[in-house]
Parts: structure tokens; sequence; C-alpha cells
């Protein structure tokens, strides 16, 4: 190599550095702004669920211990936060599909959930107060879904309220129920419902049941709401989602009773409560498992349907129970109580 060409090779050298950091620095622009298709799953704030409940006209005695309800915080993220968060045990990466619908917006999400934590809420009130042996007043009937094919598919929509049948008015579904005694398949009724708070009168055709040929319906499946004889809600602030439910049960029973679930203990918990009494699975499991040893819990009770998720949560002397019902909590908490 000749002196010239080494120095024009020396004076080239700052314009290779300057376009290598040029290009680092625009796909590390490019790379920040660019959001990937997972959400970011870490420990969120825990609260006592006892401290919800408020309850009128009736003898209350607030626990000793905690039942602490747990939370997770969902973030979008980058290709840097996706991979700092594969560094940290306590954060898991969630696709958005598996949380988001389809073109949903931040807004709808938002409402979604708070209308999840409302649903939630009716139930655990409503399967606290069947446990303690408390009468609930039937007040409205509602549709949850209906047949697909039938032709009250064409007027009806889940989330009616069915207010009268035949001009005779419905509380309860065995007003349903007798109102279409006498029809026949393919007779048709009137049906008033209420929706977004406006009432509607429909026609409707009666279908035939498939397990039971020859005989009648309108295709619909209902749910039956109640109220409670006395006064009671569950002051849950912003937190949306359904996964309180066991918890905000638990704390009711244990707020409307005399003497402590918990033994004066710090129990944590999580998963939904449908009106049956079941506890069904959740998302973010092992981050409230690291969240519930951090606030001090000796024992979380989980979903039965994800116990194997929780027992690879980051932890280290918390018990983990696997519950699939209330009564499977109840009584493991009765058991734990008189330890």
């Amino acid at each position: 190599m000749s002196a010239a060409e080494a120095r024009n090779k020396t004076a080239s050298w700052p314009l290779y550095l300057i376009g290598s950091l040029f290009l680092v620095g625009f796909f590390s622009v490019v790379a920040w702004n660019l959001e990937l298709p997972y959400l970011a799953y870490s420990v969120g704030p825990v609260s006592d669920a006892a401290d919800t409940v408020v309850a009128e006209e009736v003898e209350v005695y607030p626990p000793q211990g905690e039942l602490l309800m747990l939370t997770v915080v969902q973030q979008d993220v980058n290709i840097f936060e996706a991979v700092i968060a594969g560094f940290d045990p306590t954060i898991d990466l969630v696709r958005k599909q598996a949380v988001r619908r389809e073109g949903e917006t931040d807004e709808e999400y938002r409402n979604r959930v708070l209308q999840q934590m409302d649903d939630s809420n009716y139930r655990a009130i409503a399967v606290a107060l069947e446990y303690l042996g408390y009468e609930l007043v039937p007040i409205e009937v509602v549709i949850l879904d209906i047949v697909e094919g039938v032709p009250a598919e064409e007027v009806l929509q889940p989330g009616d309220t069915i207010v009268a049948v035949n001009g005779d008015p419905v509380r309860e579904l065995a007003d349903v129920v007798s109102a279409l005694e006498g029809y026949e398949v393919g007779d048709a009724i009137d049906l008033t419902v209420e929706r977004d708070g406006e009432p509607i009168e429909q026609v409707v055709e009666l279908a035939e049941r498939e397990d039971e040929p020859g005989t009648p319906m309108i295709g619909i499946r209902l749910d039956q709401l109640t109220e409670p004889p006395f006064p009671i809600s569950l002051h849950s602030g912003d937190v949306g989602g359904p996964s309180a439910g066991l918890m905000h049960t638990i704390a009711i029973i244990d707020s409307l009773t005399e003497g402590e679930l918990t033994g004066g203990r710090t129990v944590a918990g999580t998963g939904t409560i449908d009106l049956d009494g079941n506890v069904g699975s959740i998302g973010g499991i092992r981050q409230k498992v690291v969240a519930a040893e951090a606030a001090g819990a000796e024992v979380i009770l989980v979903p039965a349907g994800n116990y194997e998720a929780a027992r690879t949560a980051p932890r280290d002397s918390i018990e983990i129970v696997p519950v699939a019902t209330l009564d499977d909590a109840i009584s493991f908490l009765q058991g734990l109580a008189t330890a």
C-alpha cells in the first residue's frame, strides 16, 4: 500500500465511524418506538378485600387478619423493554391477543374490565349471602345468550331484560317458564324487554328443543338477578377485571360472621367466582404469588387451574393452596384458623 493510499484510508475512517453511529442511532430509535404484540405483566398493588365491604342494617365483624386481593400491571413493550423483561423472573410477556379483543381501543378495554369488576362484585355478594343463609330477592331476568338459528335471534339481544311475557310481568325465571305453558312449537308470543333503559315490544316465534322434540322454547339462556335483603356493596375503586371475586366473597363472609376465618393471619388469594361458587382461572398468577409474599402473606389461595403455573413463581416460603370452589377455600381457612 502506497503512502497516498494509507493517507486516504486514514482520512475515510472517521466517515465510516460516523456512518456506523448514525445507523446504530437510527435503528435504536426505530426499535424504541416499535411496540411489540406483547404486554409485560408485572407485580401490581395489593389491598385488603375486607376494607372494600360496606354493609348496613346488619352486624359487621371487621376481621383482624388480612384477606389480600392482588393485581397485575400490564404495559406495552418495545424491543429493549422486552429484552429487559426477559432477565426479570417476576415479569412475563403475554401476547396482546390473549388479553385484548381485535381492534379494541384502550378506552373500550378499560370500560370492559370495569364492567367485569361490577359483574364480579354482584356475584361475590350473591354467593356470599347465599352461603350465609340469607334469602336473596329476585328483581329481574336477563338474557345471557341466544341459541344460534332460532327465530328469537332476530329480535332479541344478550343483555336484554325480560319485563313481561304476553303482558304478564316477569321477576324470576319461573315466571318465564310458566308463561310458555300451553304453547306449541311455531306459536308466537309477545315479549316486552328492556334494552338500554328503553322498553321494546317484540313478537317471538317459539323454536323446538333439540333434546326434547315437540317441546317449545324461546331459545335463550337466562340469568336471574337478585338483590340482598339489606344494603351491601363492595368499594373496589377503579380496579378492573373479575379476578378478585373469590377474595371479595370470602371477605363478605368473614365480615358478616363472628370470629376470624384467617385466625388473625395474612392470607392472599385470587380467582373468579361464579354463581355456583366455582373458582375460575385468572391471568398473571406468577406475579400475584410474588406480590402476596412481598406483602407478608403466609398463604395464597389460587384457582386449581392456575396451580401448576403458580408453583413456578419465584418465592421463598409462601404456601400455595389450590381451590376449585368456595367451599374448598372456606374449608382450608377454617382449618388454618384452628391450627
